[in-house]
């Protein structure tokens, strides 16, 4: 029967906070993103892997339809989340090397303009 296994998987289901709502640096934010998005994808695959694991006891049972959504709508998600904030995170840092604080400047203007 479908949905017998939300009450087992519930404990793994829980919002995520940023740590803090204010940084000095946008380079800083970005990192702290990065850092959520991946906590919430090991969130994902850890309900992923209950899914396919049945308890040891013979009392589980496996929830592939579950598995196919979380891997293919939302995994498929994070995964491209991560690459987007990972890509911004270096353009940032060679910015703020090469141009200082003036770098992040740089950074917001070509953002604004939707060139990253």
């Amino acid at each position: 029967m479908r949905g017998e296994l939300t009450s087992e998987i519930r404990q793994l289901i829980q919002n995520p906070t940023p740590l803090k709502e204010s940084w000095d640096a946008g380079i800083d934010a970005l990192k702290e993103a990065l850092q959520l998005e991946a906590h919430v994808t090991r969130k994902i695959r850890d309900i992923i892997i209950a899914c396919e694991n049945p308890s040891g006891d013979g009392s589980g049972f496996n929830d592939y339809h579950l598995v196919d959504y979380l891997s293919g709508d939302f995994l498929e998600e994070q995964y491209k989340g991560q690459s987007d904030l990972a890509s911004k995170i270096s353009t940032l840092g060679k910015m703020l090397d090469n141009y200082g604080t003036l770098g992040e400047f740089l950074f917001d203007k070509k953002l604004l303009n939707g060139e990253l």
